[in-house]
């Protein structure tokens, strides 16, 4: 049956609508079942993957150089030991921070943020954000008062700002970054087992404008709930297949901004492509 013009247009636009409902696509550690989280390499393949954005974790050297690391030591993820901020960023260079994924990775470094906003430019791809996690908190001896400034300090002198999303667990710190640039979109995360009485009060209250709970808190009511309300949900670490199919039957994707973390996103990039 051949279709008139005004009803492949109709159904044109059905499709891109159902295009618009799936969620967006986020390298949760650059996607840390692919590569060795949180290098170079990872963030390499997220942008291979054609991935929406890639979440990273910030610390802050003893030097103030802003690192992508998620714990607070190197001894899970490098050949080496010791507190990020403890050590300058000469020191944590010196570390092998692939070997322990796989010896094909041999060599991988520890990178600074300005190395990870330097490979998205030089790759071309435009589109592509960054969140990013600031692993700060006051009761953690040694962090430095100014780890907000430090981050922002060098998305502004690389001109960055506008594509990126700062997160945190630690919520004071998303509003002092408001402050700071108000103009900066923020997430406030979510973990735990128990949700939030109310998530929408929660990111009012922090001037947030994302949701980012452990995808085991979502519930149909949570996601219409903090949908009307105007704001967007980003889900993690949503690694199993089945996981993501229950996630996005939650209505995750109806809103503009909604994604899915994930350390696999070839599986969510292979759910995208297998939509009718």
């Amino acid at each position: 049956m051949r279709l008139t013009d005004g009803e492949g247009e109709a159904v044109a636009a059905e499709v891109a609508a159902e295009e618009a409902r799936f969620p967006q696509l986020h390298a949760h550690r650059g996607g840390a079942g692919l590569a060795p989280e949180n290098t170079l390499a990872a963030f390499r393949k997220a942008i291979e993957l054609d991935v929406d954005a890639i979440e990273m974790d910030l610390h802050v050297t003893r030097d103030g150089q802003v690192v992508v690391m998620h714990d607070e030591t190197l001894d899970r993820t490098t050949n080496g030991r010791g507190r990020v901020q403890d050590l300058t960023l000469e020191e944590v260079k010196r570390y092998d921070a692939g070997t322990k994924y796989s010896p094909a990775f041999r060599g991988e470094r520890i990178p600074t943020l300005r190395e990870v906003i330097s490979l998205v430019k030089s790759s071309g791809n435009t589109q592509v954000r960054l969140n990013l996690e600031l692993k700060f908190h006051p009761d953690r001896p040694g962090m430095p008062a100014d780890f907000e400034e430090r981050a922002l300090a060098v998305l502004r002198e690389t001109g960055f700002v506008g594509r990126v999303g700062i997160l945190s667990f630690y919520h004071p710190s998303l509003a002092k970054i408001k402050r700071l640039e108000p103009g900066i979109k923020t997430g406030v995360l979510v973990g735990g087992r128990q949700a939030p009485t109310d998530p929408v009060a929660l990111v009012r209250q922090y001037q947030a404008d994302c949701y980012l709970p452990n995808f085991r808190l979502l519930t149909p009511e949570t996601v219409a709930t903090v949908h009307q309300a105007g704001i967007s949900i980003i889900t993690w670490t949503v690694n199993d297949e089945a996981d993501m199919r229950r996630v996005i039957g939650l209505g995750m994707g109806r809103f503009p901004g909604d994604g899915i973390a994930t350390d696999y996103p070839d599986r969510l990039v292979k759910l995208r492509k297998a939509r009718p």
